[in-house]
């Protein structure tokens, strides 16, 4: 059998490329073949080789593709004429590069359309809550700008964790808001009055400090309970400012004139006048007659009572001593003697 050889020749083939001859698409040739059917609105014109050329500012096989404004955001903006630039829904700016952000956003901004991104120191969907002094009380506190620490109606202190007082008290605290528990020796709505020393009289004394008494005006004494007499009341007493009530046996505005004249000169009234000591009027004292008497001292007898003898005054006392002194009209005489006698004895 005969070997049969094979022999594998291996050969280098180098391709020979030839110009590409351009086809022009169907729908373009036919678009300059045609040019009675060109509308007056299509973007493009027909060159000598019948190519069509899109007009300036457009593009596109069909030159219904506008160029619009250089910069205009290919993803974000469009144009539907040359040289424009329309913002799609979210975005807005002259080259459409800028998003909107969620509509009611305050101090927040966007990466991407209707979102809201809080600026530092703002909270919230829209970003309209500040962030309070990070101490501040949750619920007692808030702020209008971040940072701050306002403190709510009842609170107080750098963050609101104080009571605050009933407003005008004056010496007092409080356990919770709007609340005002007197200090030791005040009282008061307000904590205004001072308590005042025990036994203090309520009306007539007062005072500015706890525990002190002081008196109004026309009362003394520990406890404001003894009224100020009269200045000048020398043997009175009071039982209201300025007054000056006479002692027994005194008399006067002051209470300085002794009113025990009669006592002491028992015969200062005649013919059984009875004495009066006085404050005022005719002198210390004043002298009661007895009917038909009359005078400062009852000296002055009434005609039927002189002897005719003589014009002396008859002292009644010395009526009954003196039997010689009787008028010769004995009757009258000793009707008078009678009329003394029954006075006296009436006395």
């Amino acid at each position: 059998m005969k070997n049969l050889i094979f022999i594998l020749v291996v050969c280098c083939v180098t391709p020979l490329v030839l110009p590409a001859k351009y086809i022009l698409p169907k729908w373009k040739k036919q678009a300059c073949e045609l040019p009675a059917v060109q509308s007056e609105h299509s973007h493009y014109v027909c060159d000598d080789k019948g190519e069509p050329k899109c007009l300036p500012g457009w593009q596109g096989d069909l030159c219904d593709v506008p160029i619009c404004k250089r910069g205009c955001d290919p993803l974000q903006g469009y144009c539907k004429r040359p040289g424009e630039c329309r913002c799609k829904l979210g975005f807005y700016g002259e080259r459409c590069n800028k998003c909107i952000p969620l509509p009611g956003c305050q101090h927040g901004y966007c990466n991407v359309s209707f979102e809201c991104i809080c600026r530092e120191g703002w909270d919230g969907i829209f970003c309209s809550e500040p962030m309070c002094r990070s101490d501040c009380h949750a619920t007692r506190g808030f702020c209008e700008t971040p940072g701050e620490c306002r403190c709510r109606l009842g609170w107080a202190g750098p963050t609101c964790r104080a009571c605050q007082p009933l407003p005008g008290c004056q010496h007092g605290y409080c356990d919770k808001p709007l609340e005002c528990k007197c200090l030791p020796g005040y009282t008061g709505l307000l904590c205004q009055t001072p308590i005042c020393a025990p036994g203090c009289h309520g009306e007539r004394g007062y005072c500015r400090r706890p525990g002190e008494c002081r008196c109004k005006v026309g009362w003394t004494g520990k406890n404001c309970s003894q009224c100020h007499k009269y200045p000048g009341c020398v043997h009175g007493t009071c039982s209201r400012p300025w007054e000056c009530i006479c002692e027994k046996g005194w008399g006067g505005m002051l209470c300085d004139e002794e009113l025990n004249y009669c006592e002491k000169n028992p015969d200062t009234c005649k013919n059984g006048g009875k004495c009066q000591s006085l404050e005022t009027g005719d002198g210390s004292y004043r002298c009661h007659c007895q009917e038909g008497i009359s005078g400062k001292h009852c000296e002055i007898l009434p005609e039927s009572m002189i002897t005719s003898n003589n014009t002396e005054v008859i002292d009644t006392d010395e009526v009954t001593e003196k039997p010689e002194l009787i008028s010769v009209e004995e009757t009258t005489t000793t009707k008078i003697e009678e009329d003394l006698s029954d006075d006296n004895e009436t006395e």
